[in-house]
């Protein structure tokens, strides 16, 4: 029962950084990223007198440290469990990594007083720490039910890695249009400002313009992935058509979040949209690229 129980705590921290993802874009939403102008402490207190602000970065960091206690544990439970696999291991040492590098970045995001460059790395980095919890997850889960299939052929694959190429590329154009204001900065849809659909690709104009356009292209690629892997196994198959529906579902957010001035509700969905959009492609490169035999 060990390994469906490790599996299951795993399991369990990936549901909390979800959240803890969501919950950082809801301090962003909430002008929270300085409530407490000081690190690790709050106003040199570790629980400070509360407002609306201080309590979204408070809670923020509390949860946060509590995933760090989490992850601690359940990987030295894992890395001396017998059963745990080779690669599940690596995974450990690779999720460790992401996790220092992120709390790092999260000291700096406040030191550095939400530098766009500090916002965006530790975006990308939870997610990226968000995506080996859920390899970690599958590694458990195939070493106590292994399967074996034949892989995809080489265009899903070549399909999936674009797709996956370019959703990073939209990550990171979406941390700098949060983290420089750029959200407003084209308030129509689908043209830019007052019909003009590219009046500048300069400045916040030009970023929010990159954001908008990447996410078309994002869609139209994973559109292909579905397509092509049309005579794959049925699994990937539907897994393609799901991230599908999520892109759609994101730009569709996006669109709404734009038009309703950025309400914060919204922007918290639409950050929730586009972790899972990251999980459920990963799952689809790590499925094209393992080996036919799981150990």
């Amino acid at each position: 029962m060990q390994p469906e129980r490790l599996e299951r705590a795993f399991g369990l921290l990936l549901a909390l950084t979800l959240g803890l993802i969501v919950l950082g874009a809801l301090v962003r939403a909430n002008q929270a990223g300085l409530a407490c102008p000081d690190w690790p402490l709050c106003f040199g207190e570790f629980v400070p007198k509360m407002d609306l602000r201080i309590g979204f970065e408070w809670t923020h960091r509390l949860v946060a440290g509590s995933i760090s206690l989490l992850f601690v544990l359940f990987a030295v439970w894992a890395w001396r469990a017998p059963a745990t696999p080779q690669s599940t291991r690596r995974l450990l040492v690779l999720a460790g990594l992401l996790l220092g590098v992120q709390v790092l970045l999260g000291a700096l995001t406040v030191w550095k007083l939400l530098a766009p460059w500090t916002v965006t790395s530790h975006l990308l980095t939870g997610n990226a720490f968000a995506v080996s919890l859920l390899w970690i997850t599958l590694s458990l889960h195939d070493a106590r039910a292994p399967t074996s299939h034949a892989p995809p052929g080489a265009d899903v694959r070549g399909i999936v890695w674009l797709a996956f190429a370019l959703l990073v590329l939209q990550m990171i154009l979406g941390g700098l249009v949060s983290s420089r204001y750029a959200g407003l900065a084209c308030p129509d849809w689908p043209a830019c400002n007052g019909g003009v659909w590219f009046p500048s690709w300069s400045g916040s104009v030009g970023l929010h313009l990159l954001h908008r356009w990447n996410a078309m292209l994002l869609l139209s690629a994973l559109l292909a992935a579905a397509i092509v892997a049309r005579n794959a196994r049925p699994g990937l198959r539907g897994l393609l058509w799901g991230t599908l529906a999520l892109g759609g579902g994101q730009i569709l957010i996006g669109i709404t979040n734009v038009l309703t001035g950025l309400p914060v509700e919204v922007t918290g969905l639409h950050s929730a949209l586009a972790t899972g959009l990251v999980l459920t492609l990963s799952v689809a490169v790590r499925d094209c690229w393992r080996s036919s035999s799981l150990a």
